[in-house]
């Protein structure tokens, strides 16, 4: 267990440096979310006098779906430094190496879940100044994390399979705009479930992302009730380790193929 745990952090490390050398990458993925809170809390305002909201101020509202939609995002591209290292040989090498196959599964995972600590923590600042106030305390931030850690693990998985599989970096581009959008706007992130349409209701209530998203906003609101929490979670940890556990086979099947 400890050999695996030392060789999942150097796999960690090593894909950590490489995101820290690329500083445009950074500013854009730290600008990105900033712009996007000031853009949605301003044009969508209004909403919040919409009886049944459930909330006198936007910003409230829809900072915990950003903060998901933001780790999605990044999360979702995990495959492409699984592509640059099988363009580069890197890939097979490491896999004839004594490093355990998991290891390389699971490094690039914690990557992601380290990554989504700096815009998160950048979004509450500004959100702070927008009025956004977090009254969840320590149980909230737990909360906050393991749901952030959960729905980052399952993409950044599902991401490496894709890469694994198809190989190309169009394919994996065109798949994380395929399921991140839809599946953000087809959350209640932007509005209350109960002031859409049915048919929509009925999707959200079966999007992870959305699992994910409440659970973040109960955290931000101080409303976590011990039920959901433990549903959300579970859901979340289940998918997480499907996805990892495709990864496997994915990864099983490149290295017979090499």
């Amino acid at each position: 267990m400890s050999e695996l745990v030392g060789q999942s952090a150097y796999i960690a490390r090593r894909h950590i440096l490489h995101t820290f050398r690329q500083p445009w990458l950074i500013a854009i993925n730290l600008v990105q979310p900033f712009l996007w809170l000031l853009l949605f809390s301003g044009t969508f305002r209004r909403i919040a006098d919409i009886p049944g909201f459930g909330s006198d101020n936007y910003a409230q509202f829809f900072l915990p779906g950003l903060i998901v939609m933001t780790v999605l995002l990044a999360s979702g591209w995990n495959g492409l430094s699984l592509l640059a290292d099988m363009e580069r040989g890197t890939l097979d090498r490491l896999l004839a190496s004594p490093v355990r196959p998991i290891a390389l599964i699971i490094g690039p995972l914690v990557q992601q879940v380290v990554n989504a600590v700096i815009p998160t923590a950048i979004l509450l600042v500004v959100g702070y100044g927008l009025g956004v106030r977090f009254h969840g305390g320590v149980l909230g931030v737990v909360v906050m994390i393991l749901a952030l850690a959960g729905v980052a693990c399952a993409l950044a998985a599902l991401s490496s399979t894709v890469a694994l599989i198809v190989g190309r970096e169009e394919s994996l581009i065109a798949m994380v705009n395929f399921i991140v959008m839809p599946l953000t706007f087809l959350s209640s992130a932007f509005m209350p479930k109960d002031l859409v349409p049915g048919w929509v209701a009925a999707a959200i209530a079966a999007n992870p992302v959305n699992w994910a998203v409440e659970l973040c906003r109960d955290s931000f609101n101080d409303s976590l009730e011990l039920g959901r929490v433990l549903t959300g979670l579970g859901l979340l940890a289940g998918l997480a380790a499907v996805s990892m556990a495709t990864t496997g086979v994915a990864l099983a099947r490149h290295r017979r193929r090499s």
